[in-house]
């Protein structure tokens, strides 16, 4: 599906919808979370997942399953696969140093699965759709695992204030929310197909470098929300959950719903991330080591 907008308008209405959709989620999070999920951690983890990181699903999955330019749409669902996560990774690298002991273990606990994952995704350019088939399985364990074992405690200090009850109001709002996420998601790759058309602009390095500016919004709005009110344990939820399920569940869709040919920039790109969460590790390995509060 394309609209009949110009490169820069569709971006612009894309990046618009998104972030409505966004802040129509944000003001129900706490109230969705305290209502449905006893281990707040979790909750975070699963709603930021569900609602703030469906563009960065959504976006690759229509520009691979979508008709349209097939190479062109092919690239830029794989710069969207790969943008995202990375994006986040280098927002995460400084608010690790100041992580407490839970947040270390959760990083050195689930970086290894995750960055062995993404080693064999690479891998797998150019392969057959079996193995694709098999890794995808076990990448969507590795982000079920992840949920589960979700630490329960946030600090006593961080603990938020308690939301309003949680009504048909936030219901509305998850919804809406979640809708124009979706909407919002293919004006933008709309956008990004004009710019090839008409500018010749690589569809890869278009989505990997704009992809996040829009798909990640979401969750540095909601960062935001929580940095204000000094709750430095649901930022690294928000922000680890989503880098979470990109590099799982989203590099799982790709190989499945995609060719998977793979090409040098995308390998660059997907090494690049690879570096980044190896970095988040080790800082994770750091804070451990220096004693990090539990």
């Amino acid at each position: 599906m394309t609209f009949p907008l110009p490169s820069g308008a569709a971006l612009a209405a894309g990046f618009f919808l998104i972030v409505a959709g966004s802040a129509l989620f944000t003001r129900s999070l706490e109230a969705t979370v305290e209502r449905f999920f006893e281990n707040r951690n979790r909750g975070l983890r699963i709603l930021g997942n569900l609602s703030l990181s469906l563009p960065e699903l959504v976006l690759p999955l229509m520009a691979f399953l979508v008709p349209g330019d097939g190479e062109s749409r092919i690239e830029a669902g794989t710069g969207a696969l790969f943008g995202p996560p990375l994006f986040l990774c280098l927002f995460l690298l400084p608010l690790s140093l100041f992580l407490g002991g839970s947040q270390a273990r959760t990083l050195l606990r689930e970086i290894p699965f995750i960055a062995a994952g993404l080693a064999a995704a690479l891998l797998l350019f150019g392969h057959s759709l079996l193995p694709r088939l098999l890794l995808a399985l076990a990448l969507s364990g590795v982000y079920l695992w992840g949920l589960l074992s979700a630490p329960e405690p946030l600090e006593p200090h961080e603990m938020p204030s308690s939301p309003a009850p949680w009504s048909a109001k936030d219901a509305l709002f998850v919804a809406g929310g979640a809708l124009l996420m979706a909407l919002g998601s293919q004006l933008f790759l709309s956008g990004i197909e004009r710019l090839q058309e008409t500018r010749g602009w690589s569809s890869f390095w278009t989505a990997l470098l704009l992809g996040p500016l829009a798909t990640e919004a979401p969750e540095l709005l909601t960062l935001t929300h929580f940095l204000r009110k000094r709750s430095l344990s649901q930022s690294f939820s928000i922000l680890w959950g989503s880098i979470h399920l990109q590099a799982t569940l989203s590099i799982a869709a790709g190989l499945l719903a995609s060719p998977w040919a793979g090409s040098p920039d995308a390998l660059r790109a997907g090494l690049l991330l690879s570096g980044a969460l190896v970095a988040l590790g080790l800082l994770g390995a750091l804070r451990r080591g220096a004693g990090a509060p539990p």
